[in-house]
């Protein structure tokens, strides 16, 4: 799933530096973070569709950190 603009598209990715560099817990503080945020802010600033699929994306890989998995993007 796309959800975010071309200009996060790069060698490294930064959910996968962070990944990397941040420990499990709080990796998995930060993706939960963001689904808060996208959550709270739902038909406030972008169109619904766009944050509802931020909240997915977040979730996803969420669900992969819980499951030690490297995420897929």
């Amino acid at each position: 799933m796309a959800a975010f603009d071309a200009h996060y598209q790069g060698a490294v990715q930064p959910i996968h530096l962070m990944q990397e560099q941040m420990t499990r817990e709080a990796f998995m503080g930060f993706l939960r973070g963001n689904i808060i945020k996208y959550a709270s802010r739902l038909g406030k600033k972008d169109k619904e569709v766009k944050e509802t699929a931020k909240i997915l994306q977040y979730a996803l890989w969420l669900h992969q950190t819980a499951q030690g998995e490297e995420l897929k993007i």
